[in-house]
């Protein structure tokens, strides 16, 4: 009935414009519906994209920098080039900048980017110390503590090959060897023999590394010995008495051997080689081990030095010497043992922020396949929801224009029927008709009542008319044929109802001119209501004191009607 009230407060073109504006909100809701399905879905995925997605990018970034910086770090390690400890710093500020735009992604990513931050900051400060010790290790084999060692390793060589007489002591050896030969066979090999040996002492003296006053010395010496050993030769090999042996060349010899002992360490040489292989070792492996055995060999060195004939003056320099060695050989190992101290917090720091890295890589990667899998199926749920939205719109939009449409067309049929009853019979039947409807098949079924009703009144004003017609003939008739009193009552009686029935029917005139003149008046009081002005105001106001008056006149003349209708 609601409903009814309603769709008679709209005109035809009112209805069919609400119909048709119902239909497309509803496809106007589906739309709504895609679309915030649509935002949902990319907001879904922006959030993925802008959250995980830029953790991820974040923590390989780190991961990519730290991977650059530790590179330029062992390169700096091998070239100690000061140019690549540049590129560390350079990935590291890199690294750092990935790590402030990860605490700027969301709330659970500050904790992260700040430990990260730290441990960056710590590998960042050790590896300048690690930069700085170098420096003062030396970058290269001429410079700060390596050069310093090696400056002490190359004098201790030195002075060692001043020291170094093995191979003379081991010649003039051969050379006595040679001369009690020739004094036991007393055969001409045994000079030439001699002759040649001392030829070639005079080369190895040469060749060695004895100071040049040293190698004055002994070459004045073996040219003495070479003198005065011929001179015993040539009286070995005329068969005289050679008095056993002796002769100025055994006293040449013995000051040539008194040199030599003067700047003899023995095995000197391999145990100086053999402190340079361990240190070499140690440099090269940096084992401990290797240290312990260096140390072994100065103190070897050290053992060897002590009862040697050397000169005190020399004693003292080469004990300062290995002294310096050992300081300096401390020194480097020391500094070693800082840099691998700084080299194992490095690389702490950077498994710690490799871990931090993986173990967010992972959660990320995770919690992007769940939020992937959510989002999947809520893009399949909103998918259905939306394909029934279109189809319950489509069946709503059917289902409103169907009603609309039998809301219009239901009317208009009746009006046809009942037009076409009209048209050859007369009829009781009235379309619904609801006063102050707006709705024009509703005016046409007014309009439609109205032609009825009209219809019926000509037809009952004729039928009424007819009736008092053929009742005033009747009773003409009997009155002038006959004075029978029952025919004559009966007439009269006849009449008399026909006129009622004239009477009853302007009765009802009346009271539907009273009824329309009440609905001018209405309409009248109502236009008054709105405060027209001008002339407009006053034709309003004649209409309505001429419709009172007109009432007036109605309510008299049938009060006057209703008199004559109880008279008869």
């Amino acid at each position: 009935m609601n409903m009814s009230k309603l769709t008679r407060s709209f005109r035809i073109g009112e209805k069919i414009g609400f119909g048709f504006g119902l239909v497309g909100l509803i496809f106007l809701l589906v739309i709504w519906q895609y679309h915030d399905t649509l935002r949902q879905s990319l907001g879904d995925y922006q959030q993925l994209q802008n959250i995980f997605v830029a953790k991820k990018v974040d923590m390989l970034s780190i991961e990519s920098s730290m991977r650059g910086a530790r590179q330029a770090e062992k390169e700096f390690l091998l070239y100690r080039d000061e140019a690549f400890a540049g590129e560390v710093d350079r990935q590291l500020q890199q690294a750092l900048l990935s790590a402030a735009d990860l605490g700027r992604i969301d709330p659970e990513s500050i904790h992260i980017a700040e430990r990260i931050t730290e441990l960056l900051k710590i590998y960042q400060q050790k590896f300048q110390a690690t930069v700085l010790d170098w420096r003062k290790m030396g970058l290269d084999h001429n410079s700060g503590l390596q050069g310093t060692f090696r400056d002490a390793a190359h004098e201790l060589e030195a002075m060692a090959g001043h020291l170094r007489v093995d191979r003379l002591y081991l010649q003039l050896l051969q050379i006595r060897r040679s001369e009690k030969d020739l004094g036991l066979r007393r055969e001409q090999q045994y000079l030439a023999r001699v002759l040649d040996l001392i030829q070639e002492f005079e080369r190895k003296t040469a060749e060695s590394q004895l100071e040049v006053g040293v190698k004055t010395r002994l070459f004045h010496e073996i040219e003495t010995y070479r003198e005065t050993f011929e001179t015993y030769a040539r009286t070995v090999l005329s068969d005289e008495d050679i008095h056993g042996g002796k002769g100025p060349f055994r006293q040449a010899a013995h000051r040539i051997e008194a040199i030599l002992n003067n700047h003899h360490i023995p095995e000197l040489a391999n145990n100086i080689l053999q402190l340079r292989r361990r240190e070499k070792d140690y440099l090269l492996r940096h084992d401990k081990k290797y240290v312990d055995m260096a140390l072994q060999e100065l103190n070897r060195i050290h053992a060897r030095v002590e009862p040697s004939a050397i000169t005190a003056e020399q004693k003292t320099l080469f004990l300062s010497l290995l002294k310096n060695y050992r300081r300096d050989f401390t020194a480097l190992v020391e500094q070693n043992d800082h840099i691998d101290r700084m080299a194992g917090e490095m690389q702490r720091a950077v498994s710690e922020i490799t871990l931090l890295v993986k173990e967010n890589v992972a959660t990320a990667n995770q919690v992007m396949a769940q939020m992937e899998k959510e989002i999947n199926v809520s893009s399949d749920q909103k998918e259905h929801f939306m394909l029934w939205s279109v189809a319950v719109a489509t069946l709503l939009g059917i289902v409103f224009a169907i009603s609309i449409t039998l809301r219009i067309v239901r009317p208009l049929r009746s009006m046809a029927g009942m037009l076409d009853q009209l048209a050859y019979e007369e009829t009781t039947e009235r379309l619904p008709f609801y006063p102050g409807a707006r709705d024009e098949v509703n005016a046409m079924a007014g309009s439609v009542n109205t032609m009825a009703d009209n219809k019926s009144r000509f037809i009952a004003w004729w039928k009424s008319s007819m009736r008092e017609a053929d009742a005033c003939e009747n009773l003409e008739t009997i009155l002038q044929q006959t004075s029978d009193k029952p025919e004559r009552d009966e007439a009269e009686r006849e009449f008399r109802n026909a006129l009622a029935a004239r009477h009853e029917l302007l009765f009802q005139q009346y009271h539907k001119l009273h009824v329309l003149n009440g609905a001018v008046i209405e309409q009248a009081e109502a236009l008054q209501k709105e405060g027209h002005s001008g002339e407009t105001q006053i034709s309003i106001n004649t209409i309505r004191y001429s419709c009172h008056s007109m009432q007036n006149i109605l309510e008299m003349v049938a009060f006057q009607e209703n008199q004559k209708r109880t008279a008869v």
